[in-house]
C-alpha cells in the first residue's frame, strides 16, 4: 500500500490553499478546461486525452489541470522514447540556490528526482535519489536502456505558493511502470506507482519528482485511480488522463 506519510507531507503543505478557494467541482468533457481560457500552443508532445473532473479559479492559469496533465503527460511521454532534448526542457534540476523565478529561497535542496521500490515490511529495497540535472538524464537514459515504460493514470493539483512563489504548484499523481528488470508483483498487476512533484507555471517545468512502487500493492489501474480526483463514468486506464484540483 502506498505510503500514507509520503502524501502527508503534501497535503501538510499544499492542500491548505485547496481547501479553503477550491471551487465547486464540476464535470467536463474530455479535451476540455473549467475557466474559457485558451490555451497556448505547446510544443510536439502526446495526443492523449484529458479528463478534466474539478477546477480551482485560484490556481494559476498555467497551472490548471489540464495544463498540467498535458505537462506530465509530455515528460512522461519524452521518458518512453528516450528523449533527452524534451526531458532537459521540461525537467528543471539546478545546483546551489534556486533561481528567483523559482524562488527567493536560498535552499540548495529545493528540488530534485526520486525513486523508491517499496518490499515485504514497507523497506525500501531500491531507490535513486539525485539533485544533479546531468545524473537525472543518465538515470533516464539508463531506464530507456531496460525499456521502462510509465502510463500516466490521473494528476491531482494540490495546492500553490511552494517555495512561497504562487507560480509553483504540488502535483499528486498515479501511473504505471512497466521494465525488464522491476520484480514481479511490484505495484500491484499493473505495476502501480504513485508519487508527488512539483511544477512552475511560469516556466511550464518540473522541478520536483517523488514516485513510489509498493510490493504490497493490490489494486489495478483502475482502482489506484480513485484517490482524490474522481473516476468518470465508463473511464478505463489508456482511454484518457483524469486531472483535477
Amino acid at each position: 500500500m502506498f505510503t500514507v506519510l509520503f502524501l502527508v507531507s503534501l497535503l501538510l503543505g499544499c492542500a491548505g490553499d485547496k481547501a479553503s478557494n477550491n471551487s465547486s467541482p464540476s464535470s467536463a468533457g474530455e479535451g476540455t478546461v473549467a475557466g474559457g481560457l485558451p490555451e497556448p500552443e505547446r510544443q510536439p508532445g502526446p495526443a492523449s486525452k484529458v479528463i478534466v473532473t474539478s477546477d480551482d479559479n485560484s490556481i494559476p492559469h498555467g497551472c490548471r489541470p489540464r495544463r498540467v496533465a498535458d505537462l506530465v503527460d509530455e515528460f512522461v511521454d519524452a521518458f518512453n522514447r528516450g528523449d533527452t532534448e524534451r526531458l532537459s526542457r521540461l525537467f528543471f534540476i539546478s545546483e546551489g540556490p534556486s533561481p528567483p523565478d523559482f524562488s527567493t529561497s536560498s535552499s540548495s535542496t529545493w528540488s530534485w528526482y526520486s525513486v523508491s521500490e517499496v518490499g515485504p515490511g514497507g523497506k525500501v529495497e531500491r531507490g535513486f535519489t539525485t539533485y544533479d540535472q546531468a545524473e537525472m538524464l543518465s538515470y533516464f537514459a539508463r531506464r530507456h536502456g531496460h525499456g521502462e515504460r510509465l502510463e500516466l493514470l490521473r494528476v491531482d493539483v494540490a495546492g500553490s505558493g511552494l517555495l512561497g512563489n504562487p507560480d509553483n504548484v504540488g502535483i499528486i499523481y498515479a501511473l504505471t511502470r512497466k521494465a525488464d528488470d522491476l520484480p514481479p508483483g511490484l505495484g500491484g498487476p499493473d505495476g502501480v506507482a504513485f508519487g508527488k512533484g512539483s511544477i512552475n507555471c511560469e516556466r511550464q517545468q518540473i522541478f520536483t519528482w517523488s514516485m513510489e512502487t509498493d510490493t504490497g500493492e493490490k489494486r489495478d489501474a483502475r482502482h489506484a485511480s480513485d484517490w482524490l480526483c474522481a473516476r468518470p463514468p465508463g473511464w478505463r486506464p489508456g482511454k484518457a488522463v483524469i486531472a483535477c484540483a
